[in-house]
C-alpha cells in the first residue's frame, strides 16, 4: 500500500522530540526533515504517546534507520523528551500516511496491528512551519507512575 495522501490539512498537530533539539526548533519555527522525506506527527496527544509507547519508549527494539541500517532504540529516560503542540502555518507540501506494508498471508492480528500502527502517524512531505510560541508538554508528566517505575527499573538494572 505504502504511502496515502491526505487531503484535509490539520489544524493542529503533535510532535514529539528530545529535550536537546528544543531550542533549535523553536528558533527556527519549524520542524526540519532531518534527511527523510517528511517530518512526522500525531494529530492527538494520546497517539503520540502511543507512538512513543511503540518507539522510543521500548529499550532495545529494532527499527530502519536513514539510509537502510538497523538501529536498536536506547534507554528512554522520559525527562529527555517533550511533546509539542503545534499549529501549523500555511505553506505548500503535501501530507501523506505511510501504510506499513505487509507480506500476503500476514495473519489479520498482525495486519490490524500494523493498520493501528500506521494510523498513528501523519507525514508532511517538507520542512513545517508553525506559529510562535507552541504550547511545550513534559512527557514525564503524562506517563503513568507504573511506567516511570518501569524505566527507572530498567536504567538501573
Amino acid at each position: 500500500m505504502g504511502y496515502v495522501r491526505i487531503t484535509d490539512r490539520p489544524e493542529e498537530l503533535f510532535h514529539y522530540t528530545r529535550r536537546d533539539n528544543l531550542a533549535s526548533i523553536l528558533r527556527d519555527g519549524r520542524i526540519k526533515r532531518m534527511g527523510d522525506a517528511e517530518c512526522w506527527f500525531c494529530s492527538t496527544l494520546d497517539d503520540t504517546l502511543e507512538l512513543m509507547r511503540a518507539t522510543v519508549m521500548v529499550e532495545g527494539k529494532p527499527y530502519v534507520k536513514l539510509g537502510g541500517s538497523i538501529g536498536r532504540y536506547p534507554k528512554f529516560q522520559p525527562e529527555d523528551y517533550v511533546i509539542l503542540r503545534l499549529k501549523p502555518r500555511y505553506q505548500n507540501g503535501e501530507w501523506v500516511r505511510w501504510m506499513q506494508e505487509m507480506p500476503p498471508g500476514t495473519p489479520p492480528e498482525l495486519l490490524k496491528a500494523a493498520e493501528n500502527f500506521s494510523n498513528l502517524k501523519l507525514g508532511f512531505r517538507d520542512d513545517l512551519k508553525f506559529w510562535p510560541e507552541p504550547e511545550i508538554i513534559e512527557v514525564k508528566a503524562l506517563l503513568a507512575p507504573e511506567e516511570i517505575q518501569s524505566v527507572n527499573l530498567s536504567i538501573s538494572m
